[in-house]
């Protein structure tokens, strides 16, 4: 967890096709790039594809197309992930 190199920290929640998300977004202690310490969509605790966001709205659209995503995939499960 890289909370500790943040310069801010803030706890963003959602709702994307369905799926309730929730993260904590945090700003790095280089005070360009954004990153999520912790993500959940529907209670279970998810790892984003991308780690680093340039942008503080780049970070949110982010999270809730991955949260949309994850609603899709639960709701059309394959062998792979029944």
């Amino acid at each position: 967890m890289h909370t500790a190199t943040a310069l801010t920290q803030e706890t963003i929640f959602g709702m994307a096709d369905g799926a309730a998300y929730s993260g904590m977004l945090c700003l790095g202690g280089d005070g360009k790039c954004y990153f999520f310490a912790q993500v959940q969509v529907d209670g279970e605790p998810v790892t984003l594809p991308q780690a680093r966001f340039d942008s503080r709205e780049a970070a949110l659209k982010g999270l809730a197309s991955m949260a949309s995503g994850a609603a899709r995939q639960a709701a059309h499960p394959t062998p792979e992930h029944p």
